[in-house]
């Protein structure tokens, strides 16, 4: 019957158009409605109903809309509980290096100087290990532009940091002299994520992660150096020697102030002092530690979800 060999052929034209794992039966409950109709002499209906399932759009929605909604809900838990992690990490690290100070300083004379590269190593390895947890989240992200990816990022950290800043500082004038630099920092940061993002949509991971670090880097770095010239006077060079030392900085150390805040080092140069160390390190103490714990699972995820995957492997875990 040339009929039912017509409406067969449209029906597996239409079977082809969903997802490998919904083929086949779909394409036996096709065949079953069709071989119905033609029992019963229907074959305009047969017809119509092949033509129907061939021409149609009906099966996109249906399993795009079940994978947005799941996509939405992954994307939202992760870029919502992300930052209170990484402030909390911030924290268990400044506890666990005050347990390991209060344990050494009395039988070791260099705890003192253990603590800030401990408490930032900590940081560091904590954000690292969310950023691997993050990572298997992205598989199932959201997969929009990176521009928008990149502001959805930059914005869920800002609804925890700047709270997070307040009940810290106790204080809103104190916040409103923080308040510049992370705003500085998430700026810096929104463009690292979408530097990062663009190169990795284009198959280019390894600049990608290069470009996303170095320009995050360069981010907190700013924001540190902003905090620290709004927050501490410059050393002034006619000022009369005395024994106590100057209660100010010297501007020319300012590109390694981040990394004295990490490490408590000046790497061999002059300056910053030590001093001046001390003076950088007491103004800035959290916030260079909540920027290396939250830059890691930041530039995972934008990477992640720039990456995209195989049509076959997202159809097929589309109706898992």
């Amino acid at each position: 019957m040339v009929t039912r060999r017509v409406a067969e052929a449209l029906l597996r034209a239409a079977a082809r158009r969903w997802p490998v794992a919904l083929r086949d039966d779909l394409h036996r409950e096709w065949t079953a409605e069709l071989h119905v109709l033609a029992e019963a002499g229907q074959r305009v209906r047969m017809l119509r109903f092949a033509a129907s399932l061939a021409t149609s759009r009906a099966a996109a929605p249906l399993v795009d809309r079940t994978v947005w909604r799941r996509q939405v809900r992954r994307t939202a838990a992760a870029l919502l509980l992300a930052p209170p992690a990484c402030v909390a990490i911030v924290a268990v690290a400044l506890f666990a290096t005050a347990a390991v100070r209060g344990a050494l300083e009395l039988r070791f004379g260099w705890a003192q100087r253990l603590q800030l590269p401990l408490f930032s190593a900590l940081c560091a390895g904590l954000g690292v290990l969310l950023a691997l947890r993050v990572a298997r989240a992205a598989r199932n992200g959201v997969r929009v532009g990176p521009a928008a990816t990149a502001v959805g990022v930059a914005l869920a950290v800002a609804i925890t940091v700047v709270p997070a800043e307040l009940a810290l500082l106790h204080d809103e004038r104190e916040l409103a002299r923080v308040l510049p630099s992370l705003l500085i920092w998430l700026a810096g940061l929104t463009l690292a994520l979408w530097a990062a993002a663009a190169l990795a949509r284009r198959g280019r991971l390894r600049l990608a992660w290069t470009v996303g670090v170095l320009v995050a880097f360069a981010a907190a770095d700013v924001a540190v150096v902003a905090t620290v010239v709004d927050g501490i006077p410059p050393i002034d060079p006619g000022q009369p020697v005395t024994e106590s030392p100057p209660e100010g900085v010297d501007r020319i150390s300012a590109p390694l102030w981040l990394l004295t805040c990490w490490t408590d080092w000046s790497f061999g140069f002059p300056r910053p002092t030590d001093w001046e160390r001390f003076l950088i390190t007491d103004l800035v103490l959290a916030e260079p530690n909540f920027y290396l714990a939250c830059t890691p699972y930041a530039l995972t995820w934008a990477i992640r979800t720039a990456r995209g995957e195989p049509a076959a492997q997202a159809a097929a875990r589309a109706t898992a």
